[in-house]
């Protein structure tokens, strides 16, 4: 059997394939293998196409790169870009550590003062100074023998006061507190009563020295009677009217170097005139300052 194949192209006209057999037996096979053949080369041609229009449009664009003067290496990272791991979205940035400056300390300013400040010395309280006193101010009892008509004796007696300077229990007062005196009863602060001997007498100044024998009695403190100017504060001691004994009285130092003409002529200088009341009893109790030292004994009424 013999097959004619024609291919016919001409403008837009259909290619027709007349195929004329001579039998009506089976296809030849050799014309079936041709046709195979010309759908696999135009296959084979549309990818040669493919690829060198792929080949074509890499090679074009190496050539401007490399004509603008960027070159790009096939397999390398480019140096500008370093081949970096991009941190895991999770991580959490490591906090720097900040120096925090350490404080120093300033000295505080000192203002200075264009003038001095005065300064102020408290006021000694009179109470505090009376309480260190009292225990040392004593009541002294002269006990004299008075004869009356018919031989009848009577017994006399006279308060005055003291203050104690000696713990071994010597006693200052007033000479005409103890003059004459039969016996003499020295009361303490704390109501004991102890029996008095007279030591020593000072006429002219109308000063006494009693002891009484008792060991480590209170003592009261002695202050500078020269040093004492009018207007100070006075407190005079004393066993007021005989029957209040340790009465405590406020003044001032009236004057100071003040002279009393006695009976017989004697005369006292050095006197310390007070309005503080003073009454029969008071008689040598102690005059004080401020602070309670003591600076004269209470002697006269004027």
């Amino acid at each position: 059997m013999s097959v004619t194949s024609i291919w016919v192209i001409k403008g837009s006209d259909t290619v027709t394939n007349k195929m004329e057999t001579t039998d009506k037996g089976p296809a030849n096979p050799v014309s079936t293998y041709s046709w195979l053949t010309g759908c696999t080369l135009v296959l084979l041609l549309t990818t040669a196409f493919v690829i060198g229009g792929l080949l074509g449009g890499l090679g074009g664009g190496g050539l401007v790169l490399w004509a603008t003067g960027n070159r790009i290496s096939l397999g390398q990272p480019s140096p500008e870009q370093p081949d970096v791991a991009p941190p895991l979205p999770d991580a959490t940035p490591t906090p720097t550590h900040t120096h925090t400056p350490t404080p120093t300390d300033t000295p505080t300013p000192v203002p200075t003062s264009t003038s001095a400040v005065p300064t102020t010395t408290p006021t000694p309280s009179i109470a505090d100074g009376v309480s260190q006193v009292l225990p040392a101010v004593v009541t002294i009892i002269n006990h004299q023998a008075e004869a009356e008509n018919f031989g009848e004796v009577t017994e006399a007696r006279i308060r005055g006061s003291g203050i104690i300077i000696d713990r071994r229990g010597y006693i200052v007062t007033n000479y005409h507190v103890v003059e004459g005196a039969n016996q003499l009863t020295v009361i303490l602060d704390t109501g004991e009563e102890l029996p008095g001997t007279l030591i020593a007498v000072d006429r002219t100044r109308d000063m006494a020295l009693v002891r009484v024998h008792n060991g480590d009695l209170p003592i009261a403190r002695w202050g500078e009677s020269a040093e004492v100017r009018p207007g100070e504060w006075a407190i005079a001691i004393g066993s007021a009217l005989g029957d209040f004994p340790n009465s405590v009285t406020l003044g001032v130092i009236s004057a100071v170097d003040r002279s009393l003409e006695l009976d017989g002529g004697v005369k006292v200088e050095g006197l310390i005139q007070t309005d503080a009341a003073i009454n029969q009893g008071n008689s040598g109790g102690p005059l004080l300052n401020q602070t309670g030292e003591v600076i004269g004994i209470n002697t006269f009424i004027i």
